[in-house]
């Protein structure tokens, strides 16, 4: 997904996002495949779409909290955050759905590039922890070298779990695939879901999806 936080997506995962939280119809298909309920979208909204880090102002006050309680809760992370694709709500308030959307499987490879020493050992500590506790791997080379952005979001979905905070109870990741895009490289669902267990395998040990992470390939019309 690129880096850019406001603006019109012209292809891709980008394009195909903002298409559908923004199209009544196709969101209702997004919703159910989610949760089975409607969604509270915060992000892409037309007109500016914009995405958002969790801890900028508008996304903590919809979440119930103050600046010193967000500057707590994500104190195990530098101030430059993951900026999310789509970022939403359930219906009640207390699950915070957070929207990593691809439209490739090449998308899925990164590495960390944090230069400064105290956000690299913040980065580090965290990834190191939640691979430990979570799940029990050792290769942290898959987790900084190739598989980074996957990483830094399963972290924030398990340290974020750990605690109710605000109004939310549970965190949930959303692995969004556009299957068959036109617009970019068309991928099967067969190939994401293929690659999908080969990068659980990596990270986390096991072929299956982890908890609270719900794999979504939704196909492109």
């Amino acid at each position: 997904m690129s880096n850019t936080s406001i603006g019109r997506g012209t292809k891709g995962s980008k394009l195909w996002i903002q298409n559908v939280i923004n199209d009544d119809a196709m969101r209702k298909v997004l919703d159910h495949m989610i949760a089975n309920e409607g969604l509270n979208w915060l992000s892409p909204l037309a007109p500016e779409y914009r995405e958002y880090q969790l801890n900028e102002e508008f996304i903590y006050l919809q979440l119930g909290l103050d600046k010193k309680e967000a500057n707590a809760l994500f104190s195990f992370w530098p101030n430059r955050q993951p900026q999310w694709d789509g970022i939403a709500l359930s219906r009640d308030g207390k699950t915070l759905y957070i929207v990593e959307a691809k439209a490739h499987t090449s998308e899925l490879e990164s590495k960390c590039m944090a230069k400064s020493k105290e956000s690299v050992e913040k980065i580090y500590a965290s990834l190191k922890y939640v691979m430990k506790k979570y799940y029990n791997s050792d290769n942290f080379d898959a987790w900084i070298n190739f598989y980074y952005q996957l990483a830094n979001r399963l972290s924030f979905l398990n340290i974020l779990n750990e605690s109710a905070f605000g109004n939310i109870q549970k965190v949930k990741l959303v692995l969004l695939n556009f299957v068959d895009d036109y617009t970019y490289k068309p991928t099967t669902e067969q190939e994401w879901l293929a690659h999908y267990k080969e990068v659980f395998a990596q990270m986390t040990g096991s072929e299956n999806i982890p908890d609270d992470v719900i794999l979504v390939n939704y196909k492109i019309l």
